[in-house]
């Protein structure tokens, strides 16, 4: 296995950058930090500034060396490999900034935020999913119900989804955290049963 060195230094770095976003800020914001918000976009859980300033971006940069290790393990394509490699350091460093923002200035909506993130994730792996150049191939096991498909139709149709999801989360966002909330729950859920009814429907 060949590790990418250059891009698992540069994406752990990012994902380390809000730290010094943290410490520039840090004799602004008060002493304890939203870190969780209801459905109507209010905080309902707190943790210390250095707690959310350290170790949220320390987590995140963990979960990028596994993934950035998993993704040259199987050796996929570059621009694959890009794409995936760089959907942790985005959330990192949008999260991380949401919350400081938001300790900054209570009326920071951290919901619209969110929906607007996993809206425009939706819609990036929804484009760049069919195309087979990015992947090299396509992995996906569905306890051995994969087998005998038509992979290509199987992958369309849920990027489309994808798509689509994308496309209403990322609206929602700016009308109703809400509804965007919901949309998001709804997509996570249909995310994980649809390859099951895609795989039996595209029988080869």
């Amino acid at each position: 296995m060949k590790v990418d060195k250059k891009s698992l230094f540069l994406s752990v770095g990012i994902c380390l950058l809000p730290i010094l976003i943290g410490v520039y800020y840090y004799d602004v914001l008060p002493e304890q930090i939203a870190v969780h918000f209801n459905a109507k976009g209010e905080s309902d859980n707190f943790v210390s500034k250095t707690r959310v300033i350290v170790e949220l971006p320390i987590f995140f940069a963990i979960v990028q060396v596994i993934i950035s290790l998993v993704v040259d393990f199987d050796k996929t394509p570059k621009k694959g490999a890009l794409i995936i490699k760089g959907i942790v350091p985005l959330i990192s460093v949008l999260v991380q900034g949401g919350l400081i923002a938001y300790a900054l200035d209570n009326n920071f909506n951290v919901t619209k935020l969110t929906a607007l993130v996993i809206g425009i994730l939706f819609i990036v792996l929804g484009n760049y999913l069919p195309k087979k150049e990015f992947w090299g191939k396509y992995n996906f096991n569905l306890f051995g119900l994969e087998k005998g498909v038509n992979e290509q139709k199987v992958v369309r149709a849920y990027a489309l989804y994808m798509t689509f999801s994308g496309v209403a989360i990322f609206i929602s966002g700016f009308f109703s955290s809400t509804v965007a909330l919901v949309l998001i729950v709804i997509s996570a859920i249909f995310s994980t049963v649809l390859p099951f009814y895609l795989v039996k429907k595209y029988k080869a």
